[in-house]
């Protein structure tokens, strides 16, 4: 499995949409591949920041919104 197949599969269970064999698959690159985990370590810590945000109830400022959009945007100008 490449890192970038790993990345998508982390993006799916999240939503639940991931198989016994995709999981299976990615239990076995996460267990050697030091940046997939970290990006697993960080993406877990995202969510939970964002989930926290959300209980608050604490909606984004217009700047905020527009920083990020211009970050989604820079970054899928790399890809």
């Amino acid at each position: 499995m490449s890192c970038h197949e790993a990345v998508t599969f982390m993006l799916k269970k999240e939503e639940g949409k991931i198989s016994f064999s995709q999981q299976l698959s990615l239990w076995r690159h996460l267990a050697i591949c030091r940046l997939c985990r970290l990006f697993s370590a960080q993406n877990r810590l995202i969510n939970y920041a964002m989930k926290q945000r959300h209980e608050k109830l604490i909606a984004l400022s217009e700047k905020e919104k527009r920083e990020i959009i211009q970050n989604v945007l820079d970054q899928n100008a790399f890809s």
